[in-house]
This record gives structure tokens, sequence and C-alpha cells, in this order.
């Protein structure tokens, strides 16, 4: 008992001490920025253009004061909670050291650490191993062996150690669930404390590689991703900044929702689109917004999504180049200047060109060829006919700019699939998107621009091999990180009902890998199994789910005479769940058109969250919304509005819709109809 009092106040003492320096560094900081705040402004007051000394003083004082915000901020952060955990390591025959971990590094002074950042090299000890001998590995530097002694987990809030526990395995299962216990806000600010070890084997392999991972609902692939790249940018700062990345959502909700965390890991400027603007970003100046429209897509057009359909678009433009670009032998007189064989032989040797880079080319090449053939030559010629001979053969595979528009030539070949549109097209799907992004890469580029180093795909099954095969073209020096889940496909015949073929096409490197998150973190079990009931009317098979075990209250669904029944039953079930402490809650609607209309009912009797779906944003409180947009958020609660069979048919994507819908809640579910619940439930 002794020994665990001391235990507690030595723990007590290097809290307090830290906490110390802490805001030590706070106010050191303040003082800091507000002195160079006002070199800066003194500097732009002197400021003059022929004074290059001043200039760069003043880039410089700057960018240190920048550097000095962002420490700042990143101690204000480490006042909330300094650390979470704690390792005791021997090195051989060394003395033992002790490392705190923490959500960022807190530095004494230039040499010493009070608390190592949990990107560290060494910090990858807690999460991954149980005490005893183990390793750790810098990036592309040695493996370290030595022997963990002890791994400690701690509780603090308010500047007070609430409790601490000694762990002797990997993963602290009872702390994990104590924190998921917690409402949405709470545990997102734990998460760094709970990665467990499956987890933090995707967040560590090399971003040199490609990574297809399938990951169970709740099972913290959104998470995963943006603990990736904080950690990518942490240890790989040589060759990654923020800008080198790009992450694809499903929808503006979801990306915001990820703009919002991604300060906290330290990670400022990454670019957040969806797939559809990511496309048009691909397209540079050829797309008009005032002219053209984004649309979803039509079951009709389901091909469109298909490896077959790009492979079609391919072959299409195989024949487009063949048509295009000569292919006859090119004379000087009588004796061959290039050859048909060499004009084939450029066109192999270079499949990734775009036809009119080809047509520049093999002008330069002919033009060179045509330099060499008259001058120094036997047969003189005059310098008149030089220049007529140059002008001649200058453009003899073509002019130096595509003339054609990538629209008229998406119709030709839409027309030659039967697909094209009784009128000239104003409006496009994310397939349409993708291959005039391809169309504009395999024929017209001309001066390639860079693009991302790393794209994180969030929600990948949404789309199909149609959308991967045209950004694996069109950005080729790219690696990928692709997150989703099968089980979760909703879009009906467009996205991935499996991981085959993409893997295929992604994981060529035998480095490259996929990864499996099977653990579900987010719902109860109860929650989870009444979920898990919803896939299995489905044909389809699925990724088994390992909940972890937190248990609630049951789900409950209810039945209503009328929608006036439905709507008082929601606003009384809201209110209790607001009242028990619930600060994010969603109610779950079939499409945005239900979804607008129990807003409308719902607003005149509660305070609900904003509604329109180009301006809603995640946040605490109460949010009406399709399914659709729940994709990849979480609730404290959900509300599952009026799931009809005429709305949820029995079929294997409606069976997926209905999953999503109902494992978006951490602690409650409940259903409300009017008795004609649809057969899924």
């Amino acid at each position: 008992m002794t020994n665990q009092l001391t235990d507690r106040m030595q723990e007590e003492k290097h809290l307090k001490d830290c906490l110390g320096i802490i805001k030590a560094n706070i106010d050191a900081y303040q003082k800091e920025i507000h002195t160079m705040s006002a070199d800066i402004q003194d500097m732009y007051e002197r400021y003059r253009d022929d004074d290059p000394e001043v200039f760069t003083e003043l880039n410089n004082t700057i960018t240190m004061n920048e550097n000095m915000k962002t420490a700042l901020s990143k101690n204000k952060r480490a006042l909330k909670k300094p650390y979470f955990g704690r390792i005791d390591i021997q090195d051989g025959d060394r003395e033992i050291e002790t490392f705190y971990v923490g959500k960022g590094g807190v530095m004494k002074d230039t040499t010493h650490i009070m608390v190592v950042d949990w990107r560290a090299p060494i910090a990858n000890v807690y999460y991954e191993n149980g005490l005893g001998e183990c390793s750790y590995t810098a990036p592309g530097k040695q493996t370290y062996t030595i022997d963990l002694k002890k791994k400690r987990t701690y509780e603090i809030a308010g500047e007070e150690l609430v409790d601490y526990y000694d762990s002797e395995v990997v993963a602290n299962d009872e702390l994990l669930t104590k924190y998921l216990a917690k409402n949405k806000e709470a545990v997102l600010g734990e998460i760094i404390a709970t990665i467990q070890k499956e987890q933090n084997d995707i967040i560590r392999k090399s971003p040199y590689r490609n990574m297809v991972v399938q990951g169970v609902a709740g099972s913290g692939k959104t998470t995963v991703a943006m603990h990736r790249i904080s950690y990518i940018l942490y240890n790989y700062e040589k060759d990654f900044r923020s800008e080198d990345f790009y992450i694809i959502g499903s929808n503006r909700i979801l990306l915001n929702y990820i703009t919002g965390v991604l300060p906290d890991l330290d990670v400022y400027g990454v670019k957040q689109m969806t797939m559809e603007q990511l496309f048009i970003r691909l397209l540079y100046e050829e797309w008009d917004e005032k002219k053209y429209k984004v649309v979803p897509c039509k079951i009709e057009n389901v091909k469109k999504g298909t490896l077959s359909w790009y492979q079609e678009l391919q072959q299409f433009c195989n024949r487009l180049e063949e048509a295009t670009i000569p292919q006859d032998d090119i004379y000087l007189k009588n004796s061959i200047l290039y050859s048909s064989e060499q004009i084939k032989c450029y066109r192999e040797e270079n499949p990734s060109v775009s036809v009119q880079s080809k047509i520049n080319a093999l002008n330069k090449r002919v033009i060179s060829k045509l330099k060499n053939q008259i001058t120094g030559r036997d047969i003189t010629y005059t310098a008149e006919e030089k220049r007529k001979l140059l002008r001649e053969y200058a453009l003899m595979f073509g002019s130096k700019k595509w003339k054609r528009s990538i629209y008229d030539i998406y119709q030709q070949f839409l027309m030659e699939q039967d697909l094209a549109p009784a009128k000239s097209q104003k409006e496009f799907d994310v397939y349409d998107l993708a291959a005039l992004a391809y169309l504009y890469k395999r024929v017209k580029e001309t001066d390639p621009i860079r693009e991302a180093h790393h794209i994180v795909v969030d929600e990948a099954q949404d789309f199909g091999m149609m959308a991967y095969s045209v950004l694996h073209y069109c950005i080729p020096d790219c690696t990928f990180t692709i997150m989703g889940d099968v089980s979760q496909n909703i879009r009906f015949g467009f996205g991935l009902n499996d991981w085959e073929e993409l893997k295929k096409l992604i994981l060529t490197n035998s480095k490259d890998s996929f990864g499996i998150l099977s653990k579900s973190y987010r719902n109860t079990v109860e929650i989870s199994d009444y979920a898990q009931k919803i896939l299995e009317h489905g044909s389809f098979s699925s990724y088994p789910i390992e909940p972890i075990i937190r248990h609630g209250n049951p789900v409950s669904v209810r039945e209503c005479k009328d929608e006036k029944k439905m709507i008082d039953t929601c606003v009384k079930i809201l209110n209790q769940w607001q009242k028990d402490g619930h600060d994010t809650i969603a109610v779950v609607c079939r499409n945005a058109e239900e979804a607008k209309e129990v807003s409308k009912h719902l607003a005149s009797k509660i305070t609900i969250e904003e509604s329109d779906l180009e301006k809603a944003e995640f946040k605490q409180g109460i949010m009406v919304l399709p399914v659709e947009y729940t994709k990849g958020l979480e609730f404290d609660a959900v509300i599952i509005y009026n799931p009809t069979k005429k709305d949820y048919p029995a079929d294997d994507g409606h069976a997926k819709l209905l999953y999503v819908a109902a494992t978006r809640a951490l602690h409650e579910l409940f259903i409300v109809h009017m008795g004609d619940k649809s057969n899924l439930l």
C-alpha cells in the first residue's frame, strides 16, 4: 500500500512539473509572438522594393512567428491532457529510461523532452507491444531491440490525475470500453490514447506503398486515415508536405468533419474534395461550372462505373490515336525520312504520353531528321528551299495544339456505346467526369501538372472501378490509402461489392498491402447485433464483425398511427436524449426530400441544426439527414425515421443502406414507423 501511495505521489508530482513547463512555454511563446509581431509591423513600415536585406529579414521573421504560433497552439492543447501513456524501457545493460507519450511533444528545453509525440518511432512501443523483449524501427533507419519493463495509461482531467492503469498486454480493453461509453465529443478527444494494434499497424505503414483497408462499420477507418496523414507528415517531413495529400470523401458533410478534426492532429492545409471535385480538378481549364452541372449517377447507366467501361474507353482512345497520327512512311524525295516502323515503335514505347504530345514529339523528330538530311550533304539546297521544306514538314503529324473539344470526343464514345444523350450533354455524373479526365490526359494534355503524392480515399466502396482506373492513370506517381467497407456499398451497382479488382489494380508491389479492421468500437452489443441481422437478409457475404463488449439499452422500435404521432414521438425521444447528455443526434431519413419535410416539422417543436445539405455541418445538436449523407459519420444517438417496405425493399442494396443507418449510433438506436415497416427490420 505504501508503494502504491509513493507511486501515485510521484505521478502527481511529474504531472505538476509537466504542467508547469507547459505553462512556462505558453507564457514564453506569447511574449515572443508579441515581440515578433511588433518587429514585423516595424519592418513593413521600413520596407522598400530596393532593400533585399529587409525583405529577407521580414520573411524569416514571419516564418519564425508562424512556427511560434504553432508551438503555442500545441502547448495549449497539451495543457488539457499533457500525456496519456508511459513506457519504461531498457536497452541492453543501460539504465531503465522512462518516456511519457502524448498527443504532442512537450520540450523542457532544446535538449530535454518531457513528453514524446505519439507519432515518434519510440511511441510505437506503447501501441504495439506487451511487456518483455520488443523492438521499434525509425523510418528509414535501423531497428532497436529493447526490454519493455512497464506500460502505463493515464486518465487526466482538469489538470488533475484521475487514475492510471498498468498493462502487461498490447491493448487495454478495460480503459477502451470506459472511453467508448462517453459521448461522441469525449471519445474524439481520447482516440490517440486508445489506438489499437491493428489500427496502429495501418497508421504506421510506409507512405511509399499502396494500401487497401477493409474496415467494418465502427472500426475507426476515417480516424485511422486522419492519424495516418499526421504520422506521415511527422516522420517523413522531407518527402511529404500537407499540400502533397488529397483526402477524397463521399460528401461535403463528411469532408468538413474531417477538416475540423485534422488541426487537432497537427495537420493543416490538406486538400479535401469529393471524387467529382477531383475529376473536375483533373480537367483543368476544360470545366465551366456555369455551363455544366454535376448530377448523381442513374441506375440505368450502371455500366459506366465498371472496369469494362474503362477498358472500352481505353480501346476507343487507341483507335482515335491510330486515326489521328499518320502511320505511313514519310519521304524526302525518293528516300524514307522517317519510317512507319519508327512511328509505331515510338507510339508503343510511350503508352502514357497523350496523343497531342506524341504528335508534337514526332513533329520534332521529323524536323530533326530533315535538318540532318538537308545540311552537310552532297545535294545542296538553297536557303529558300530549306525554309520551304521546314515549313512543309513542320506539322507533318498535326498541329501543335489539340483543337477538338474533349466533350465532343466523349459524345462520340457514348454514341459508339449506344448511350449518347439526345442533345448536347450539360449534366455529368462522377463516371462521366472520370471519362472526361481520362480523355484530357490521354488525348490533349501537353504539360503535365504535378498532383498529389498520396491520396486517401474514405468510404472507398462507394466508387466503381472506372473511378480508380482513371485515378491510377491520371496520377501515376501517387500512392494510395484506400479505406472502405463493402458491406456499406449503397451505390446500387456502381460501387464495389468486393475488393478483388481494386487489389489487382493497386496492390502490384510485394510491399503493397491489404488490411482488415474487424473490430467495431462504435456500437453497443445490442446495436451491433441488430444491425448484423439486417445484413443477414442479403444474398452477399460480408466480413465478420468483432464488437467490443459494451452493453447498452435495447434497440427500440415503435409503431405510430400517423405522421403527426411519429413527429411527436421523435420530439419526446430527442428531448430525453439531450437531457441524458447525448451531444450528437441524428434523425435519418430515406432521401433529401423526406429529410427536408421532417426537419421542418421537428423545427416547429425543437431546435434542429442546419438541414440544408449545401450548408449543414457536423456538430453538436440534432441533425436531420438522408441516409447517404450519414456515411462515415457517427452520433451518440440515432432515430431511423419511417423505414417503409417501399423505401427499403428486401434486396441487397437496401439491406446495406439500412445497415449504414443503424450503425451510425454509438449508444441509442430508435426506429419509428407507421406499421409498414421494412421486412429488413
